[in-house]
């Protein structure tokens, strides 16, 4: 038992499931610069968090969640108890595993002003936060993109 406490402590962190260029290439890859139009990227990814200079710049703030539902109050708590104890401890196989299972099941979920109330549980305890900023030229052609984890 001892043994395996041991090996479990050695675990690392993996990044690769929430990484930037994993989640562009799972979720963003249909998005080009120079082709993808503004209307095809709002149909795709939902409306935007925000919106600048009438629509040339957009904005959205994506959590990595289990898709098509939402987490209890119980799955909620145990989910931080078991984040807390493996960073705390360094057993990081829970956090890879929960990594793992998002990558394969899980969605980019847009937040915006009037959804986040009814989301608190899943912004709570997100596995990861991005950042996405769409430039589009007067056309409304994407001119360049840039995507950035901003959590944790």
């Amino acid at each position: 038992m001892l043994l395996m406490m041991t090996a479990c402590a050695h675990d690392k962190l993996d990044e690769s499931f929430i990484s930037e260029s994993y989640v562009r290439q799972r979720w963003l890859s249909s998005m080009e610069d120079g082709k993808t139009k503004r209307d095809e990227i709002i149909r795709r990814l939902g409306e935007p968090t925000s919106n600048f200079q009438n629509g040339t710049i957009l904005g959205y703030r994506f959590l990595l969640v289990q898709e098509g539902r939402e987490i209890s109050e119980t799955e909620y708590r145990n989910n931080i108890v078991n984040r807390d104890s493996a960073y705390i401890g360094g057993y990081y196989a829970w956090v890879n595993n929960e990594r793992k299972f998002l990558s394969e099941k899980g969605t980019l979920f847009t937040l915006r002003e009037e959804n986040k109330d009814d989301r608190i549980l899943e912004i709570l305890s997100r596995e990861a936060e991005y950042s996405l900023v769409l430039v589009f030229d007067d056309q409304g052609t994407l001119e360049k993109h840039n995507l950035r984890r901003i959590m944790p």
